[in-house]
């Protein structure tokens, strides 16, 4: 009776503190003690086929910023650009230290950019972002640098063409020419044709390691990874070592070429980040923030994100166009006005006089939106968001695949329509692919030139048709970050 009766008392207590606990967060599914909304997260997550389907389910139950317990942890997400310029933006500094996933944290030993918080974080930020604006990032150099790139690649496509036609895979095109802009931009290094395999496969093993990330992997303790789920915990592991030794390779040989007296560093005319981060360790001697560890970590972080992103958006956007080839015959009219009949390539400073191809790509990055869960920030008191109480200890994030496909700012979001923006210029701010706030992607400036770039001058110099089936449908719909479809398409020289 006494075991009953104290048990009983231990559950009416946690309820208790479970009821007062979401008392003080945004309205979401009822929650239980410790498990929180894992039972309502996986039935939807089967039932709807995806973590996007699953977060607008609740986003249409609950409004617009919601909360979910994964476990014992409140997730608040927002589904809102208003709220998220709000919160994110104007109280930015309160919102600077992200949650990092346990297993993230153990593998990357505090190291580099995309997995810590503080003063090592603000450190390689600032420096990073230094060190792009000095190499030209968003000026005339670096577009100079991406045009370089786009060149050699179109050659290589137009060297095998058969009666000026190329069928080729997407994701290696792609893949290559933004690898190379980004390792041009790292280590000095592009890829060509003696390189090109090693490096192929190199991302298939990352493609398959980040396939492999679940949300699971992503929010339980390390110490249950490693004794119940080693198998998952080491492909994590592996992957970033694999991808981290091969990004650096050439950082590590100009170390030991400064060693030996084969290579000096120009202060006066640096020739890439390593150079700038070797620089500052020659100055001021290895420390713990800038040291050799550290520059490894920071080549592979922005090799990633430099990489991914960027490339998964391009793909994604062939596959919309394919699919909708009157935007593509639009915006190549507008390329042609703008470019004197495509008598010379399309630049930067065309920017303002190409309003349609500006819709086009915000539309393709509304649909690719690279992330299934964002990143999540640490609310380290009690505020106010969009009118709703969110307790101190709660996880925030501004859930960007959610608001892409808000019918509320996107009338019909799973229709194809770069429309939108020009009836409504004020819509195309709403689109956030590169995040809100302090923590928003380091390389934005780059990887808006590429895409304006390479989306506008392929457009301007080939024809696009499918060589294979064309399909939306995710490969990877419970990851965290999308993967695009296998697309194989052919190049028509115009």
């Amino acid at each position: 009776m006494f075991v009953i009766l104290f048990i009983s008392a231990i559950l009416s207590w946690l309820i208790v503190r479970q009821y007062q606990k979401v008392s003080r967060l945004p309205p979401g599914p009822v929650s239980l003690p410790l498990i929180g909304n894992l039972p309502q997260i996986f039935y939807y997550l089967w039932t709807t086929g995806s973590i996007v389907s699953t977060l607008d389910l609740f986003r249409k139950r609950y409004g617009n910023i919601f909360t979910l317990w994964v476990g014992p942890l409140p997730h608040v997400s927002i589904a809102d650009y208003e709220i998220s310029h709000e919160v994110f933006v104007k109280n930015g500094s309160k919102y600077a230290d992200k949650f990092h996933a346990p297993v993230m944290q153990d593998i990357r030993k505090d190291m580099g950019i995309m997995v810590t918080n503080g003063d090592h974080w603000q450190h390689m930020r600032r420096f990073s972002l230094q060190t792009f604006r000095n190499m030209g990032v968003g000026k005339d150099i670096m577009e100079t640098k991406i045009m370089q790139e786009l060149d050699a690649r179109c050659a290589e496509i137009d060297t095998s063409a058969m009666n000026g036609v190329t069928v080729t895979q997407a994701s290696e095109f792609f893949e290559l020419t933004v690898g190379s802009i980004i390792n041009s931009i790292l280590v000095g290094k592009r890829f060509d044709a003696t390189t090109k395999h090693e490096f192929l496969k190199i991302i298939e093993t990352m493609d398959a390691s980040i396939e492999t990330a679940s949300f699971f992997d992503m929010m339980v303790p390390v110490w249950i990874l490693k004794t119940f789920f080693k198998h998952r915990y080491d492909n994590l592991s592996d992957a970033f070592e694999v991808s981290k030794a091969f990004s650096a390779a050439e950082a590590i040989k100009r170390v030991d070429q400064i060693k030996s007296g084969r290579y000096f560093i120009d202060e006066n005319n640096l020739q890439d980040y390593t150079d700038a981060f070797l620089l500052k360790i020659e100055k001021e001697g290895q420390c713990q923030d800038f040291n050799m560890e550290t520059l490894k970590t920071m080549i592979g972080d922005l090799w990633i994100t430099g990489q991914e992103t960027t490339t998964t958006t391009l793909i994604s956007g062939f596959n919309q166009l394919l699919l909708h080839p009157e935007v593509m015959v639009k915006a190549r009219e507008e390329l042609m006005k703008v470019t004197e009949n495509g008598s010379r390539s399309l630049s930067l400073t065309d920017r303002a006089s190409t309003p349609y191809l500006n819709a086009m790509i915000g539309e393709i990055q509304r649909h690719a939106s690279i992330l299934n869960v964002n990143f999540w920030k640490i609310n380290k008191e009690f505020t106010y968001m969009g009118g709703h109480p969110v307790d101190a200890g709660a996880l925030v994030t501004a859930q960007l695949g959610t608001l892409h496909v808000n019918e509320t700012v996107f009338e019909n979001p799973l229709k194809f329509d770069p429309e939108r923006y020009i009836r409504d210029e004020n819509l195309l701010q709403k689109v956030i692919p590169f995040g809100v706030g302090k923590r928003s992607c380091l390389g934005e400036s780059l990887a808006r030139a590429e895409l304006y770039l390479i989306f506008g001058n392929l457009l301007l110099r080939y024809k696009f048709e499918s060589s294979s089936k064309l399909s939306t449908t995710e490969l990877a719909p419970y990851s965290i970050g999308k993967r695009p479809f296998k697309l194989e398409m052919k190049f028509v020289k115009i």
